[in-house]
């Protein structure tokens, strides 16, 4: 039987730069994740730990943040910890594993630096698939060997990619079904932020979230294999310290208003919360829901960690016939606001702004609507 931890894309040295402000300490929050890991992976009393790919953000992390990570890693003593290099941390000549501040690492974490098998014990092996550059269409477990007759030791895995389970290009595509070709018990992946698990193909997704885009993620997983061929059981662990939530609620009347402010009351207290609220206003004439909605939005951005609020979410569209913005500046700025959404560079003045962030110009956009007494569909 072998217990392990599995974890994955701690991007250490992320700028976390849509945090705004609050960058810097997302940024620490990485470590203090990195920190519960050592005491959960001792909590738990594993026989190792694998570090599935994308261990920093890139080969640019300053020394200050690597010597962090070693320290934080070598305090995981004397448990072996298995460390693969991923998309963002490739194992390329001069890249971050090469720097004095890593070699600094102590014996008992092995950097998987081969495509080869790493015996961990007589009846334990791992199968590594380092990567060597940032972006590819093959599979890097294509060279997994299968598992031969009379083998009978627990074989794990240990890769960096996207599942091919996608209908769009995925980098590094991994064979949904490389458990069964090549017989591992458990394929530790790295590289999605969400927890996903897929048979014996498994993300723990990453240990403290980046975006609002993500699903399950802030865990660490132990796993559990009794013998070859079993069942892994796997535990979920949250380690994460901040919570990321998107809402984009319809707003129509003030009721609609109360609901948001009931949802984000349901999230608890909002000191380690990252809220995104892009509330669709397109449908809204009253005035009262309006201002209701901007005092709300003033309440929750006095005690939240971070709020992003974009409004709206909506481009509007000219209905035509009376609705239609009648000929001058006015129909002039919407037509060049229309052009930049559409992605192109308008003619004339709007040309400045063709470079404004999208959301912005949306919301400009509807302003004008409402100011000429537009009807938007």
């Amino acid at each position: 039987m072998v217990r392990f931890l599995h974890t994955a894309d701690w991007q250490i040295g992320m700028k976390a730069a849509h945090a705004g402000e609050k960058a810097k300490v997302v940024r620490q929050k990485r470590f203090d994740a990195a920190s519960r890991i050592v005491e959960l992976a001792e909590e738990k009393d594993v026989d190792f730990v694998i570090l599935a790919g994308d261990t920093f953000e890139d080969h640019n992390v300053g020394d200050v943040a690597v010597k962090r990570t070693v320290d934080i890693l070598n305090r995981l003593g004397p448990t072996p910890v298995y460390v693969l290099p991923g998309n963002h941390d490739p194992m390329v000549p001069g890249g971050i594993w090469d720097r004095d501040s890593w070699k600094r690492i102590d014996p008992h974490v092995t950097l998987l630096r081969e495509q080869q098998e790493y015996r961990h014990s007589d009846d334990v092996a791992l199968y590594a698939c380092p990567l060597a550059q940032k972006q590819s269409s093959l599979d890097p477990t294509a060279r997994i060997p299968r598992r031969e007759d009379g083998d009978n030791r627990i074989r794990i895995g240990v890769a960096h990619g996207s599942l091919n389970i996608l209908p769009d290009h995925v980098n590094f595509p991994i064979a949904a079904d490389r458990p069964e070709q090549s017989g591992l018990d458990y394929l530790a992946l790295g590289d999605w932020h969400s927890r996903g698990i897929y048979g014996r193909a498994v993300y723990p997704g990453t240990m403290e979230p980046t975006s609002f885009s993500e699903k399950d993620s802030g865990n660490v997983l132990i796993v559990e294999i009794e013998e070859a061929h079993a069942e892994p059981q796997i535990e979920v662990c949250p380690v994460n310290s901040l919570t990321w939530v998107g809402i984009t609620p319809e707003i129509s009347t003030v009721d609609d208003v109360e609901m948001l402010d009931r949802t984000i009351r349901d999230l608890g207290p909002l000191a380690s919360v990252l809220l995104k609220i892009s509330p669709d206003i397109s449908g809204c004439t009253d005035s009262r829901a309006l201002q209701r909605l901007e005092t709300l939005r003033e309440e929750v951005r006095e005690s939240a960690f971070f709020l992003e609020w974009i409004d709206p979410v909506h481009q509007p569209v000219i209905s035509g016939g009376a609705d239609r913005i009648p000929d001058g500046i006015l129909y002039e700025v919407d037509e060049a606001l229309a052009t930049i959404l559409d992605g192109r560079i308008p003619e004339g003045p709007g040309h400045q702004f063709a470079d404004q962030d999208p959301e912005v110009v949306l919301a400009a956009r509807l302003l004008l609507h409402r100011l000429a007494g537009v009807r938007s569909a």
